[in-house]
């Protein structure tokens, strides 16, 4: 879990392109969105009249995110707090508390193996607020080379990495209402603690190391990855991932779950003053409307999102295969 004061919206210059569709996604209007894509990494598609999943799925192939192209891994809300498929190739997005700003991330960027492409398709718009938002990571980068103390961080990531330590509790466990991610029953697939741990271990693109922890007589699957904290990229560049900030203590309600780099060693509280402020400066959004679509390339950019009111459907398409 990630959260922050709410943002105030800006446009920053990095912001991205917008498409017009103008009622229709034709050819020509899916051709000038992808070459905006490519050149900036991101873009968003308002006025396309795409108000159904059936008038979604015929348009997925032209867009770059057929079904020979989609990427079906990831996902960590247990089912008990939300249906993930919406339709073939698109689901929603990892239930989150609607009150919680979101920090910036990228798509299942906690593993190894992550898509390259994402889609975000707006069903239905909240209320009030949700606003997704798309950060560059080179602005990011640009933001925190202008201090010596920002300096001084993107050094330690390029030393050290970004650690991901997080656990799944027993589903008996009398806090389970609290924590929406899956018990280790439901991840691995199994009752029984022996198999339960050798499935977590076998998943080596996910888990450096895995372990239980007991706590009030409930046993915890404890999981640890470390990552580079930049990425290479198909055009040779090499792209800053988002750091975590955990904004809490590391406690049952939240699977434990840990974010210091890759040594050990937590976020000074500066360092994460510091992320924070970089990130509010390098967003980029517009407000949602029904069937707007936002294609983000998930190395050279993240997303965000922030707090909002009533009921909200957002779906995610991905498609391509990266690895670290």
């Amino acid at each position: 879990m990630q959260n922050n004061p709410v943002p105030s919206y800006r446009q920053t210059a990095e912001s991205f392109a917008y498409v017009d569709a103008r009622g229709s996604l034709t050819a020509e209007t899916i051709g000038i969105a992808q070459a905006a894509f490519k050149t900036d990494g991101a873009v968003h598609i308002g006025n396309t009249e795409v108000t159904s999943a059936e008038q979604l799925l015929p348009l997925l192939a032209a867009l770059g995110f057929g079904a020979d192209e989609q990427f079906t891994g990831g996902g960590r809300t247990a089912a008990a707090w939300q249906q993930k498929w919406a339709a073939p190739g698109l689901r929603r997005l990892d239930f989150y508390p609607p009150h919680l700003y979101l920090l910036p991330n990228g798509e299942i960027h906690y593993q190894r193996v992550f898509p390259q492409r994402i889609l975000f398709y707006c069903q239905r718009p909240a209320n009030a607020g949700g606003r997704t938002y798309i950060h560059s990571a080179k602005a990011l980068q640009r933001q925190l080379a202008r201090t010596a103390t920002g300096r001084q961080l993107l050094e330690k990531l390029a030393q050290h990495g970004l650690m991901i330590e997080t656990g799944f509790l027993d589903a008996n466990h009398p806090g389970k209402s609290k924590n929406y991610h899956q018990s280790w029953q439901e991840r691995f697939r199994s009752d029984n603690k022996v198999e339960a741990l050798a499935a977590a271990q076998a998943q080596s693109d996910e888990y450096d190391s895995c372990w239980w922890q007991e706590n009030s007589g409930y046993s915890t699957l404890m999981t640890r990855l470390v990552l580079p904290a930049f990425v290479a990229a198909p055009d040779g560049e090499e792209y800053m991932r988002f750091p975590r900030i955990a904004m809490d203590a590391a406690e049952f309600h939240n699977g434990y779950r840990r974010f210091p780099l890759g040594n050990g060693v937590e976020l000074s509280d500066t360092e994460k003053m510091l992320l924070r402020s970089a990130y509010l400066q390098t967003q980029s959004g517009y407000d949602w409307q029904r069937g707007d679509i936002i294609l983000m390339d998930n190395i050279r950019c993240a997303h965000s999102r922030e707090p909002f009111t009533g009921p909200r459907d957002v779906w995610l398409g991905m498609a391509g295969k990266a690895r670290i």
